[in-house]
């Protein structure tokens, strides 16, 4: 069973430092990923169309009125992490253009596309860590060790290394969520898309 600990702990071994029993104890590790845990996991969630992490929704419509460019105005979803394709709903196969935006008047982020009934695919934010795939722990752990390599251990040099050894982990991990994705999905026919 994998815990924000358990990854928390595979970082600190890579640093070549002792474990932690909790993210609340007195303790500078402790503190240090509290820190940086949520804002290094949503990045690696970012960097790639992971299976796990993959959603499918319809969009709420904010507006029905078009703006100047004939796009509808839409809610960004609230878990999404990256938006990866937008498609009406009556031609799932035809890609659409969108723009993320910030709406003053509604004081959010939203999504314009020109289409009244739209579907977005997206990364989410994942927060329970038991549905991470393996090799997104691995990645992860190591993208949290070389966030904190130089705070933890003043060793510029490990940094380095780490950094390296997260690059790898993370091709790795990407090339593995695409071949499971493509074992256990039906091929959809091409998109097209639409400009």
């Amino acid at each position: 069973m994998i815990s924000k600990i358990t990854i928390c702990n595979l970082a600190l071994a890579q640093l070549g430092q002792s474990p932690i029993t909790s993210l609340t104890q007195e303790d500078e590790k402790a503190r240090r990923l509290n820190l940086f845990y949520e804002p290094v996991r949503d990045e690696v969630l970012r960097t790639h169309h992971w299976a796990f992490a993959g959603a499918s929704e319809s969009l709420a419509l904010l507006e029905t009125e078009v703006d100047a460019n004939g796009n509808f105005c839409y809610k960004y979803p609230t878990d999404a992490l990256f938006i990866r394709k937008v498609y009406d709903t009556s031609a799932p196969q035809t890609l659409l253009p969108f723009r993320e935006a910030y709406n003053t008047d509604l004081h959010s982020r939203v999504l314009l596309i020109p289409c009244r009934q739209a579907i977005a695919e997206y990364t989410c934010r994942i927060t329970d860590e038991n549905l991470f795939d393996p090799a997104f722990v691995k990645a992860f752990s190591l993208a949290l060790a070389c966030d904190l390599a130089v705070s933890l251990t003043a060793d510029t040099a490990l940094g380095g290394q780490l950094l390296q050894k997260y690059m790898l982990s993370l091709e790795e991990a990407r090339r593995s969520n695409m071949a499971e994705s493509r074992a256990t999905v039906p091929e959809h026919d091409a998109f097209t898309e639409v400009r």
